[in-house]
């Protein structure tokens, strides 16, 4: 793995759409560095999007990290420049569907993030594989164990990671999200599954997260 080193405010070009500054220390320091596998892959996202994306945090020195309003873990994959933070710009693109998508694209890790204060995705370019949620500020169950990004959920499902799958759940479809799948939940996927063209069984599997977050449409 190599990455690219930096100083502040340097707008050379990494990719078509990506530069440099984009993806430094807010902090203003001198040992920026990015991986340029990881822009490789976000510009590939960008372009299949259509729109443009706003890195929300890249690299990351220590001081900066462990900062009590950044919240970093002490390996944190930002202090290598090997992780990014984003969102589409103009926000419209959900984390499901950005998570959804980055999943596809390769990427080592990817977190999905959709709470009051954050509906943006994490990638990084780790070697091995991790997964998770949040919808909770600092809480983060893990979905590595499953084969798709998101769990399949439906009526009664417990655990840490059900729940927060079901509160993103409840977000896309408009209705109160309190993490609880129950019948008022079933309900409203099955409605919004006929919508889709999808079987309506009520459980929300790989096909229902990709065509109900919209992700579908990016992936083809």
């Amino acid at each position: 793995m190599s990455v690219i080193t930096f100083k502040p405010n340097d707008h050379t070009k990494i990719t078509t759409d990506f530069e440099r500054h984009e993806f430094a220390c807010p902090c203003g320091c001198t040992a920026q560095m990015i991986d340029p596998e990881l822009v490789q892959k976000m510009q590939t996202i960008r372009t299949k999007l259509g729109k443009a994306i706003k890195v929300t945090s890249g690299y990351r020195c220590v001081k900066h990290n462990a900062d009590p309003k950044v919240g970093g873990s002490r390996t944190s994959r930002h202090l290598y420049g090997i992780a990014a933070d984003w969102r589409t710009k103009d926000r419209s693109v959900n984390p499901v569907a950005l998570g959804i998508i980055a999943a596809a694209q390769g990427f080592g890790a990817v977190g999905i993030y959709w709470h009051d204060k954050a509906a943006i995705v994490h990638t990084d370019t780790r070697g091995g594989k991790a997964t998770w949620l949040c919808v909770q500020p600092g809480v983060y169950p893990s979905t590595t164990y499953n084969k798709f990004v998101l769990p399949t959920i439906e009526q009664g499902c417990e655990g840490a990671a059900n729940r927060a799958a079901t509160v993103m759940l409840q977000r896309l479809l408009g209705i109160p999200h309190d993490g609880s799948f129950g019948p008022a939940t079933t309900k409203a996927l099955m409605t919004a599954q006929r919508k889709h063209g999808l079987v309506p069984d009520g459980i929300c599997g790989p096909k229902s997260w990709t065509a109900l977050s919209g992700a579908s449409k990016y992936l083809l």
